[in-house]
């Protein structure tokens, strides 16, 4: 009984995850998508940016923060 009420929450916590998420994939150019890995390929930027999406996503709300323009 146990186990069965443990799947069943883990699968609705699984679909309000799914279905919350609202993101946009976006392409970047090679070489920027190169440059990026190869930025935060160095240990100590690894732990404040874990992954290239992390990364871009803080430099462009950084740049859209600077420009003025107002976010949610």
């Amino acid at each position: 009984m146990n186990r069965n009420l443990y799947i069943a929450l883990v699968t609705i916590s699984m679909l309000m995850v799914t279905t919350d998420r609202n993101d946009t994939a976006v392409r970047i150019s090679k070489w920027l998508d190169k440059a990026v890995e190869g930025y935060i390929s160095d240990r100590r930027i690894k732990v404040k940016f874990p992954s290239k999406r992390n990364f871009v996503d803080t430099a462009v709300l950084q740049l859209l923060e600077k420009k003025g323009v107002k976010l949610k």
